[in-house]
């Protein structure tokens, strides 16, 4: 992600890696449920299940912060369209 992409472009890309983490934690809650772990491999999949949480819970926060920025541009075009076509005849 760079700084000139769109809201929309930010937020797929959010979006994309927020599946990928979902994945992910199935991923890993699917292996600690089998009991032929050793205490190493249990303890690495739970490290690994609590960090992917965490990028979880920052992507979400983030999908969260663009849909507001991507409502209130929407407002803002919505709110200029109408001047301007109140307006025409003026302009």
């Amino acid at each position: 992600m760079s700084e000139n992409d769109t809201v929309m472009v930010k937020m797929l890309h959010v979006e994309d890696a927020l599946k990928e983490s979902l994945h992910r934690v199935e991923v890993i809650e699917k292996r600690l449920k089998t009991k032929l772990l050793t205490i190493e491999n249990r303890e690495r999949l739970e490290n690994e299940l609590e960090e992917v949480k965490t990028v979880l819970k920052i992507n979400e926060q983030k999908l969260y912060g663009l849909r507001k920025e991507n409502t209130r541009s929407f407002i803002i075009t919505a709110k200029l369209h109408l001047f301007f076509i109140r307006n025409k005849d003026q302009i």
